[in-house]
């Protein structure tokens, strides 16, 4: 009785870590996915996208929530969304590099050892690429790209 007592308080303790885990990672998640979700929704309902295809959040100086994704006219756009005052700015793709061409660029110059992210957003009142990166010495870093010209708008390293 004793050996079934002990296998059960066992399995309870690796349920209730289980459990635990799952209700922590849920509520972490949960703003992310509440602006995702609003993000979405209002570019559906201002800029007519159909299909979503991405989804970044920019944090600068202002926050950005930017939907990419496909109109009802099959045409590829970015809805940059104000996360204050919900300003929202609809840009054609192809008005511009793509992710993987400002990740390209960074990895040329840069020659980071990590990147950790790339979100498009506004800075200055213009569309730009943030790609943030760990470079050769494990330093944190942030490369700025206009969005139109893919040309370097900021460079901070060592942080």
């Amino acid at each position: 009785m004793r050996k079934h007592w002990k296998s059960y308080s066992l399995i309870g303790v690796i349920l209730l870590i289980i459990v635990s885990a799952l209700l922590i990672y849920h509520a972490a998640n949960k703003p992310a996915v509440t602006a995702r979700r609003e993000a979405v929704s209002l570019a559906e309902k201002y800029a007519h996208v159909t299909t979503v295809d991405d989804f970044y959040w920019f944090n600068r100086k202002h926050s950005y929530l930017t939907v990419a994704g496909q109109t009802k006219q099959h045409k590829a756009v970015f809805v940059i969304i104000a996360q204050k005052g919900g300003k929202i700015t609809v840009l054609d793709q192809s008005a511009g590099i793509s992710r993987n061409t400002a990740l390209k660029r960074v990895w040329r110059t840069q020659a980071p050892k990590k990147v950790y992210n790339a979100a498009l957003g506004l800075y200055h009142n213009k569309p730009v690429w943030e790609v943030s990166f760990a470079d050769e010495n494990g330093k944190l870093g942030y490369q700025t790209l206009a969005f139109k010209t893919g040309k370097s708008v900021k460079l901070i390293k060592n942080i």
